[in-house]
Parts: C-alpha cells; sequence; structure tokens
C-alpha cells in the first residue's frame, strides 16, 4: 500500500508546476505504472525494438555496401519497413492510450481505489477510437505541417491533448476536437513551452541510450571504409544489442512524456472548468 499522500491532479498549475507535479507522480506511480505498462503493452513494444533493430542493422548493412561499391540494393528490405511501421505505430497506440486511461482511472478512484485491470478495462473500451483519433490526428498535423509549416505548429499542441479528452472525459469526435481547441485557447504558447521543453528533455536522455549504438555503428563503418570488413557480412551481435537498448530507452521514456502533457491537460481543464462554472454563477446571481 502506498502511504504518499494523494497527488491532486485538477489543479491549475504554472510552467515549473507541471514537471514537479508530473516527476512526484512519477515517483509514487513508477511500480504500478512499470506494471502496468509492463504486462500491456510490452509483447508490442519488444517486438517492435526488435524490428527496428533489425531494420536498421539492414538499413547500416545497405550502406556499407553501397560505401565498398558492393552490387546491393539500394534500400532495405521493403516487407521489413513496412512491418516496422506498423508494429511501432501499434506499441506507441498502447503506450499513449494507456496513459490517459491510468490517469483517469486515477482521478476517479484514488491512489489506491484501483489496479491494472482497470486501467486495462478503459483502455480496451476505447481502443478504437485511440487508433482512429490518433490517425486523424496525425493526419491534421501532417495536413497543417505541408501548408507552410506553422498551422502545422499550431495544431500539434490542441492534437497533443486529443487521447485524454477522448479516455478520461469520453466525449464525440466533434466534441473531443473542440474541448482540445477550448483548452489551450489563451494557453498556447505556455502548453506549447511545456510541450517542447518535455521532449528535450526526453530527447537528451533517449540520445544517451542510442551512444552504445552510434559507437558501434561508427566502427563498423570504419572497418568497412577502410577494407577490414567485408560489407556484405556486417550482421553484428553488438550493433543488434546496442540498438534494442537504444529502443528500450525510447520506449521507456515515452510514458514520462505523456504523464508531462497529462498534467498540463489537468491544468487546463481546472482552469477552464473553473472559469466556466463561474461563469454561470454570475449569470444566475444576474439573473435574480
Amino acid at each position: 500500500m502506498n502511504n504518499r499522500p494523494e497527488i491532486e491532479l485538477k489543479r491549475e498549475r504554472d510552467f515549473s508546476d507541471v514537471f514537479n507535479a508530473s516527476f512526484a507522480f512519477l515517483s509514487q506511480e513508477i511500480k504500478r505504472l512499470t506494471r502496468v505498462v509492463g504486462m500491456y503493452a510490452g509483447v508490442p513494444v519488444i517486438i517492435a525494438i526488435i524490428m527496428s533493430a533489425y531494420y536498421t542493422q539492414d538499413t547500416f548493412s545497405t550502406v556499407f555496401q553501397v560505401m565498398s561499391g558492393t552490387n546491393a540494393s539500394t534500400i532495405p528490405d521493403p516487407m521489413l519497413i513496412f512491418l516496422t511501421i506498423v508494429i511501432s505505430f501499434l506499441a506507441t497506440i498502447f503506450l499513449a492510450g494507456l496513459i490517459p486511461a491510468y490517469m483517469g482511472e486515477y482521478e476517479e478512484k484514488g491512489k489506491n481505489g484501483f489496479g491494472p485491470e482497470d486501467v486495462w478495462k478503459r483502455f480496451a473500451r476505447h481502443f478504437g477510437a485511440i487508433i482512429g483519433f490518433s490517425i486523424l490526428g496525425s493526419i491534421i498535423v501532417t495536413v497543417g505541417f505541408f501548408l507552410l509549416i506553422i498551422p502545422g505548429i499550431y495544431l500539434s499542441v490542441p492534437m497533443a491533448f486529443l487521447l485524454f479528452v477522448k479516455v478520461i472525459e469520453d466525449k464525440s469526435l466533434g466534441d473531443t476536437f473542440s474541448r482540445c481547441f477550448q483548452l489551450v485557447r489563451n494557453n498556447w504558447w505556455i502548453t506549447f513551452g511545456i510541450i517542447i521543453l518535455a521532449y528535450i528533455i526526453i530527447s537528451i536522455v533517449s540520445w544517451l541510450f542510442s551512444v552504445p549504438a552510434l559507437i558501434v555503428g561508427g566502427i563498423q563503418g570504419f572497418l568497412v571504409g577502410t577494407g577490414e570488413q567485408d560489407a556484405i557480412h556486417t550482421d553484428s551481435l553488438a550493433f543488434i544489442l546496442t540498438t534494442v537498448i537504444s529502443g528500450l530507452g525510447q520506449y521507456i521514456l515515452y510514458p514520462v512524456l505523456y504523464i508531462i502533457i497529462a498534467f498540463q491537460y489537468y491544468s487546463l481543464r481546472e482552469q477552464k472548468d473553473r472559469d466556466t462554472l463561474m461563469g454561470k454563477v454570475s449569470a444566475i446571481n444576474e439573473e435574480e
């Protein structure tokens, strides 16, 4: 039983408080959160990591063969690329959907009132919507980036809350999108800053996990370039293992990013809902 005081989710927070609350929440919930992610997202994540490792190995092998002048295809195996994209998307969907489901259970039942199976039930109930909304949100942001980039940057901020609104508030498609834009209204810049800083932190730590793979890949490239290693036989257990470590680090850090976004979601939600409530109270008082 966790004896730490329950963290209040629905509370308006400033820039630094969002990060402080996020890391306090991670510290408090790390064991149960790890269990949830491991139980329900572990298999797709592990498969995605292995597929990504072999894709990276295949890509480097192709590059090395081109470097050495060996006759080879200029692109990796297309089927491997397709499977890697599909499995990686599925793994990301599980992580992106489980965190809002976890937060929703924590909000409704308190920190000691739910278990992993409750998170799974909420996630499973919205699984189709999680996939559909993720694809639709990605398309909207991508189209925005094609429209001179700036629209894509603007749209990416409200779209960050898409799954939180759907999974936690259980709104319809139109209401979910409307709610996302309502949340960031007059708070776009601070939300953008929080998301960017979160991405920077995650990227730096993720890069540290990638260092071993970069070193091994660099050594292999040097050996092929100097003719000391056959470009056709560049399969390396060391490279595959370090690439797996790199991928594992990336997926481990995804929940951290989503939890930071979750606390900004709750901060904006408290601000907007409180303002709406106060407006209704004022309207009632004026009528009287």
